[in-house]
C-alpha cells in the first residue's frame, strides 16, 4: 500500500474527496472532463502561462490541491505524478503578447488555444472546468460543450488544481532559466512578480525585453517623480 506523503505540519496528507466531487460525477458516467488554470497573471516580467489538463479517470492523489498550498517539494512531486497520470496543453503568452492585447485578452487567448490543442490529442470531454475566467469555443466544432467557469477552481477542482500545479512548475522553470540571461534581477526568487526586491532592480537597473511595459506605470511615475526633484 502506497505511503501517505507528510505535509509540513508533520501530518499525512489526506485525500480531499470534496476536490472529486465534480469529477466523480462525469467519471462515474464513463466521460471525461478537462481543467483549466493559469499562472503568472499578476507578474511584471515573464509570460503567463496556461496548462489545460485532463486527469485519467480515477486518479487521485492526496497533494492533488491548489498549487498555491504546496511546498516546493511537494510541486516538484506533483509535477511528476501528473506527467503520467494526465493528458495536457501548455499554452504561453510572452510578454509582447500581454502589452499588445493586455493581460485578460491574451489570458483568454492561451486558454482558447490551450484547449483546442488538447482537444486535437485527448478525449473530447463532457465537461471542462476553467479558474474563474469565462471563456467558450464559438466557431470550433466544440462549441456544445458544457464549459463552468468557478472562483477559486483549483479549491473545487482536482482538474483545475492539476493545471494549476503543471503551469506553476513550467513557469517558476522559465523564470529560473531567464536568471541566467538577465542576472541581477533575481528572478529565480521572484519569479518575475512585483516585489520589492523586484521593483528595486528595475529601478536600479532598468527593464529588461521580457518586463511587460504595460505593467510599469508605477515605474514611470518614480521616474517623473526624480525628475522633478532634480530640476525643480
Amino acid at each position: 500500500m502506497e505511503k501517505l506523503p507528510i505535509r509540513r505540519s508533520g501530518q499525512a496528507a489526506k485525500i480531499n474527496n470534496n476536490l472529486y466531487l465534480l469529477e466523480q460525477s462525469v467519471w462515474q458516467n464513463n466521460f471525461m472532463m478537462y481543467g483549466v488554470d493559469e499562472v503568472g497573471r499578476g507578474c511584471i516580467a515573464g509570460p503567463v502561462v496556461v496548462v489545460a489538463a485532463m486527469l485519467q479517470k480515477d486518479q487521485q492523489h492526496p497533494l492533488l490541491i491548489d498549487s498555491k498550498k504546496l511546498s516546493r517539494s511537494e510541486l516538484e512531486l506533483m509535477y511528476d505524478w501528473l506527467q503520467t497520470r494526465s493528458i495536457f496543453s501548455i499554452s504561453i503568452g510572452s510578454p509582447r503578447m500581454i502589452d499588445k492585447h493586455n493581460i485578460y485578452q491574451a489570458t483568454a487567448q492561451h486558454m482558447r488555444q490551450a484547449l483546442l490543442h488538447l482537444l486535437a490529442i485527448a478525449p473530447t470531454p463532457k465537461l471542462i472546468a476553467i479558474d474563474a475566467m469565462p471563456l467558450h469555443l464559438n466557431n470550433t466544432p466544440y462549441a456544445d460543450i458544457k464549459i463552468e467557469s468557478m472562483i477559486q477552481g483549483e479549491s473545487k477542482s482536482a482538474s483545475i488544481a492539476a493545471a494549476s500545479i503543471l503551469a506553476k512548475i513550467t513557469r517558476d522553470r522559465i523564470m529560473m532559466r531567464m536568471e541566467h540571461s538577465f542576472p541581477g534581477y533575481g528572478l529565480a526568487a521572484h519569479k518575475g512578480y512585483c516585489t520589492k526586491l523586484h521593483q528595486t532592480t528595475v529601478q536600479k537597473l532598468r527593464p529588461t525585453v521580457i518586463h511587460r511595459q504595460s505593467f510599469l506605470s508605477w515605474l514611470n511615475k518614480d521616474q517623473t517623480n526624480e525628475q522633478q526633484t532634480i530640476f525643480c
